[in-house]
This record gives structure tokens, C-alpha cells and sequence, in this order.
């Protein structure tokens, strides 16, 4: 399957480019255990909108004469090296459900999802040395990963500490998330021949910290049967997301008794943690920093040179992180 999410069938040009990344993506999962390329596939034809490739794909098309396959290869490498980081996520939160959907931990077991995910590790790099012209492409991957994993470890250490600050928080997925936007627009930027490094690794760190605090508002917002999640799970785990910690300042007396019950909490007392956050403001304060990065990613993209893909990159941003609730 190298459908690809319909999101991008008013963008002709980069939704066929997705279209050969994604088919790129399943022609390398080369792997005999049935297991592991059962569960690789099952994740790459759900459905997922790859907005990473394509934030790689649109920075490379200034260049009309970039080298085609070697974009579509880092672009596919990226997303599997997401991917991969998600399979281990998922063991490490002991989450059943991602995006509504059974996570491969939970259908396939612990040891499918961590060793699909160092496989994955594997064939990520591999599409970087196969077709990579430049060493450089291969250096910025591997030090980008190295800040993804110091996010994750920061998210470990923080968990159930109730004194984490909104730059605790900040920090946490500038590793976790912002770090892998930076990467596609950083790499698609080489392809450009922009010489605008610095903007676009700017607009990938807007665009990657706004996309991460409008996804952690979504767990107060959405319906819990709707979003396909236990209510709050991410607080019975310990960890705490900016609308909660925007609360704490406001509701910390009713709060406080609650989430020392730590991973005893029940789904009724997540139920009213949910209640409060969203009764303190902490979700339209949550709202209002994820719109400056927002506006941030917007202001830096008008300053790019004029071409077609700029309003489209401009379009494809805006419509992103505009996210209903």
C-alpha cells in the first residue's frame, strides 16, 4: 500500500513525492521474521500523515533540479527513524492505544516492538549511507537522534515531580519532537540550495514545539473515547504535559493531593485532574504559547524567497497547527 494520507491530495506534486517515500519505505523493510515485518508494515500503511517528510520534501523543492531519489531516501529515512522512536515509546509508557489505535506492543508484544524498532534504527541508516552524496547528511541525522534520546531521558527523570517548570517542559520536547522537525527542515534546506540554514532550522523548532503542546492539549480537550485513550494516562505515568503544569500555579491545593497518589491514580481522580486544568486556564494558556511558536514558524516562513512552494509550505503550516478541538 503507498496511499498516503489524504491531507495532501490538494498539494499534486509533494502528495506523489509521498507516495514514492512511502513505497521507498516498505521496499526496505527486507526482513524475514514475520513478526517484526508484520508489525513494521501494519504502522506504515495505518494511515500516519508524514508530516516530516514532508516538511523535508518542501524545503528541498526550491530546487528544481535537486536530486530526487536522494531527497525521498532521507525523507524516508527520517520517518522511519520516528517511527522507530514511537515503537520504543510505546514499551517504555506501556501505552495500549496510540491515535485510536492498538500499538504494537500491545498486539505484537515488548520484544516485537523493541526489536522492530532497532531494525528500523538499522534501515534508517542504512538509506543514508546507500544514497547519501554527502557525509554531511549522514552526521546531522546522528546528532539530531542524539537529541532526541536526551528528550526522552529528560522525560524520564522528570517523571511525578510536581515542582517541573514550563522550561522543564520546553526542554523536554525540544528533544522529543521539536528535534526531528528541525531535522526535515534542515535537510530539505541542504537540497534548496536556500543557503538558509538558520531559518529553517528555526521554523522546524516552531513548528515542532507548537505541534507537540497542541497535541498534549488535545488529552484535555478530547473526548477520551473519541481520541481512542485512557483519560490522562500520560499523567498516571508521571508525566506532565504544559496545560497541567500551567494549573498547578492556579489549582496546586486541589491538584497536589491527587497526583502524589502517582501511579495509583484512578480514572475517576484523572477524570477530575482533567476537571481542574481545564477550569484553571491551563489549557488556554497551553494555547496561547503554542500559537507564539505558531506565528514564530508563520513570520520565518514569509521571510524565505519567493517560489510556489513557499505559499504552500505557508498553507500546509497554517492549516497543521490550527488544529480543531
Amino acid at each position: 500500500m503507498t496511499a498516503v494520507h489524504p491531507m495532501w491530495m490538494n498539494y499534486p506534486e509533494l502528495h506523489e513525492e509521498l507516495k514514492q517515500v512511502k513505497k521507498l519505505m516498505r521496499d526496505s523493510i527486507q526482513i524475514e521474521n514475520k513478526a517484526i515485518k508484520d508489525a513494521i508494515l501494519s504502522v506504515l500503511d495505518s494511515g500516519g500523515k508524514m508530516v516530516r517528510p514532508a516538511y523535508l520534501i518542501l524545503f528541498s523543492m526550491w530546487n528544481d533540479n535537486r536530486n530526487k531519489e536522494e531527497v525521498r531516501a532521507i525523507a524516508a529515512a527520517l520517518e522511519l527513524l520516528h517511527v522507530a522512536t514511537l515503537f520504543h515509546d510505546d514499551v517504555i509508557d506501556e501505552s495500549s492505544v496510540r491515535r485510536g489505535q492498538e500499538t504494537i506492543s500491545a498486539k505484537f508484544g515488548n520484544r516485537v516492538a523493541i526489536y522492530a524498532g532497532d531494525y528500523l534504527l538499522t534501515v534508517c541508516y542504512q538509506l543514508l549511507s546507500s544514497y547519501s552524496k554527502d557525509l554531511v547528511n549522514i552526521q546531522i541525522p546522528t546528532r539530531g537522534m542524539m537529541q532526541v534520546i536526551q528528550g526522552e531521558l529528560s522525560q524520564m527523570e522528570e517523571r511525578y515531580r510536581l515542582d517541573v517548570t514550563v522550561q522543564d517542559y520546553l526542554k523536554r520536547i525540544e528533544g522529543k519532537t521539536a528535534q526531528l522537525f528541525m531535522l526535515s527542515c534542515m535537510m530539505g534546506e541542504r537540497f534548496s540550495l536556500l543557503k538558509e540554514e538558520a531559518r529553517a532550522r528555526q521554523i522546524g523548532h516552531a513548528i515542532g514545539m507548537s505541534f507537540q503542546i497542541l497535541d498534549d492539549i488535545l488529552d484535555y480537550e478530547i473526548d477520551a473515547h473519541q481520541f481512542g485513550k485512557p483519560v490522562l494516562e500520560d499523567v498516571a505515568q508521571g508525566v506532565y504535559t504544559l496545560p497541567l503544569i500551567m494549573a498547578l500555579s492556579k489549582k496546586e491545593k486541589e491538584l497536589l493531593p491527587l497526583l502524589e497518589k502517582k501511579e495509583l491514580i484512578s480514572e475517576v481522580e484523572r477524570k477530575k485532574v482533567q476537571q481542574l486544568v481545564l477550569k484553571s486556564g491551563g489549557v488556554e494558556s497551553a494555547k496561547e504559547l503554542a500559537k507564539k511558536y505558531t506565528d514564530r514558524a508563520l513570520q520565518q516562513i514569509e521571510r524565505l524567497p519567493e517560489k510556489n512552494v513557499k505559499s504552500m509550505l505557508y498553507d500546509i503550516t497554517s492549516r497543521l497547527l490550527q488544529r480543531e478541538y
